[in-house]
Parts: C-alpha cells; structure tokens; sequence
C-alpha cells in the first residue's frame, strides 16, 4: 500500500512539472529574425534617409531589445505629441541605418509585431543613437491566410502595396 501511494506521488508530481514547463513554453515570448525576409531585405544594412521630420525619443516601458532603448517617431507611433522624453529632433535627409528585423509575438495578447532595429547620428546633439521601430500589420483575425500590410514609414515616400505573407514566430 505505501508502495502505491508513493507511486501516486510521483505521478502527480510527474504531472504537475510536466504541466509547469507547458504552461511557461506557451508564455514565453517568442521572436524571430526576419532581415532576410522581403520587404525587410530591401532596408536592412542600407542607408536609408528620412522623408520627414522625425523625433528620437525615449521608449515607454521595456523595450524589447535591452540594447536600443529609444524610439524613432514620425508621427507614425507614439506621436509627435507625446509625453515622452525627446532626445533629439532629426531633419528631413538624416541618414539611417538598419541593423536587423525580428518579429515578436506578445507572452499574453498573442499579436506580432514587426521592430527594426537601428542606429542614426544626430548632427544637432553629435551622439549616435540605437533605436527601435515598428513597422507593419500583421492581418490574421477572420483570415484564412494572415498577411503583412505596410503604412509608409519614416523613409519612404508612399506605403508599401500588396501583401506580404511572412511566417510569424
């Protein structure tokens, strides 16, 4: 009988563990680099200039690269308004480049996110700054087949058109 009841134990504790590491698999955040992927290939490790007046500012909350901790704002995120602090304003022709692209895929809410990853030199306050952007749609709810759409970002003149159908992670 004490043989059995340790054997119950062990299985429920079996079980237990087992539905521990399920449950922090499924909750952890998942990403993937997609530098290579179109249209991404097309800007990544290019110099890119800016079409309009754009903000470099300080993040809200975490960012999701501990190494570019700013934002790039074109009025296309954030806004221009926003109450976030401005370390520099960057002229219509500032030059920037893109380091990589990663697609994330929110612990809770589920929802993808295309960030760009980058750096640009500020001729006004002479510092290099790393920054994220964000850049895209991703359209899965009531799809058969998701896909990305592409507003017009910070160096470019119109939106991008058509789908781009790039597996999330």
């Amino acid at each position: 009988m004490k043989q059995f009841f340790l054997i119950l134990v062990g299985v429920v504790v079996l079980i237990f563990l087992f539905a521990l590491f399920l449950f922090w698999a499924a909750s952890r955040p998942k990403f993937k680099d997609v530098s290579d992927k179109s249209p991404f290939v097309e800007v990544v490790d290019k110099r890119l200039t800016t079409k309009r007046k754009t903000l470099v500012m300080k993040y809200p909350g975490n960012p999701i690269d501990e190494k570019y901790t700013l934002v790039l704002e074109d009025g296309s995120g954030f806004g221009m308004d926003a109450d976030l602090e401005t370390f520099a304003t960057l002229p219509i022709g500032t030059e920037v480049r893109i380091d990589k692209v990663e697609l994330h895929t929110g612990r809770v809410s589920g929802t993808t996110t295309a960030y760009l990853f980058g750096e640009v030199y500020s001729r006004e306050t002479e510092q290099e700054y790393l920054f994220q952007y964000s850049w895209g749609y991703y359209h899965s709810l009531q799809e058969d087949k998701p896909y990305w759409t592409f507003d017009t970002a910070f160096w470019q003149e119109h939106a991008l058109e058509g789908k781009y159908f790039i597996e999330v992670p």
